[in-house]
């Protein structure tokens, strides 16, 4: 495999994950219809959200990889729950510098397995 390829790779798994997640969790948190097809989506929604969740912790990512995303998804939950207020940008404003942390310990953690 190209190292530069390698690195790519790196920087673009956290975005990857964020496009994955993110989804699922706002459609877990703005889904609250009664009903059997509303029930069966929210499942859907969460099996998924947890099995990106445990995809980010395996296939050599790391804890570090996978506490960023876990604690992304905790930040726009946050920001889900504080819309109304200024302190949804807050939360909002956190989330590029765990995406940035999350490459740094992907990058690291490629660089030394290779």
């Amino acid at each position: 495999m190209n190292p530069n390829s390698i690195s790519h790779r790196a920087l673009s798994e956290p975005c990857s994950f964020a496009l994955l997640q993110w989804p699922a969790l706002i459609g877990l948190l703005a889904i609250d219809q009664p009903g059997l097809p509303w029930l069966a989506l929210r499942v859907l929604l969460g099996l998924w959200l947890a099995a990106m969740l445990i995809a980010s912790y395996a296939g050599g990512r790391g804890a570090g990889f996978g506490n960023a995303m876990l604690l992304q998804c905790g930040l726009v939950v946050a920001a889900w729950w504080m819309h109304p207020s200024a302190w949804a940008y807050a939360w909002l404003a956190a989330i590029p510098l765990l995406l940035l942390a999350a490459q740094r310990l992907r990058l690291r953690r490629m660089a030394l397995t290779a």
